[in-house]
């Protein structure tokens, strides 16, 4: 039987525009390419309007896809917002600690989808322990309207029960569970990311699928064959 074939989106990148790293745009893309990635989501820091060069750069993207959303502060840590334009969003929640109950509601309202990311936390037994419990930022379990969560984040992947804490946690509250590699330079594109079962051609698409939970989070190290789904959530959600 063919191999399913899968549609591979790193859904959390960052460039020189966020203001946290050099990393040209172009750059960005290169690396998705080289990576294999079918798409991209660059998520700047705070505003929406932050990505808006890319929009130039996917005339010469080739088959690469390129999306925008934004990631916003929160008092129950960081939210990425998917799907939402920037004649609608505007760029509201700029420069504050937004409540993310309210972002998840406007995302909503807007035709988007917002998703907590790297919502965990973790605990030492004391400051020379190497294998600390990892667990759920508590702050996400009272937000009422939550549609997914971020499992898989390469950047922190220095923590190993990362993926498997959240991927159970998600799976306990029967929510999708995406990937992202939080990349803030190129060598870092692709760390983790989401293969969705369908091609992903616009943001409509995009949303759609996340909240019909046809995604699986992996990360370069970490593939999430039939064997281990058992600890996520592939959750078949019809509309």
């Amino acid at each position: 039987m063919a191999k399913r074939q899968v549609f591979r989106i790193d859904m959390h990148v960052h460039s020189m525009y966020s203001g946290e790293t050099p990393a040209e745009p172009r750059d960005i893309i290169e690396a998705a390419k080289e990576k294999g990635l079918d798409a991209i989501v660059i998520t700047e820091h705070e505003r929406l309007s932050l990505s808006l060069p890319f929009e130039d750069l996917k005339k010469t993207a080739g088959r690469l896809q390129i999306f925008r959303g934004v990631e916003l502060s929160t008092d129950a840590g960081h939210m990425l917002v998917y799907g939402v334009r920037d004649e609608d969003w505007k760029d509201w929640g700029a420069g504050r600690l937004n409540s993310a109950q309210e972002v998840i509601e406007r995302a909503a309202r807007l035709g988007g989808v917002a998703v907590p990311a790297h919502p965990y936390v973790v605990r030492k037994k004391d400051p020379f322990d190497t294998e600390p419990a990892v667990l759920v930022d508590d702050r996400i379990t009272s937000l009422s309207g939550l549609k997914a969560i971020e499992v898989c984040n390469g950047k922190h992947s220095k923590y190993p029960g990362v993926c498997e804490a959240l991927g159970k946690y998600a799976a306990s509250v029967r929510l999708p569970g995406i990937g992202g590699s939080d990349a803030h330079m190129p060598e870092d594109v692709g760390r983790a990311y989401t293969s969705f079962k369908v091609p992903i051609y616009t943001d409509r698409d995009l949303v759609r699928e996340i909240l019909r939970g046809n995604v699986v989070p992996q990360t370069d190290s970490l593939r999430l064959f039939p064997a281990r789904i058992s600890a996520f959530v592939i959750c078949e959600i019809s509309m």
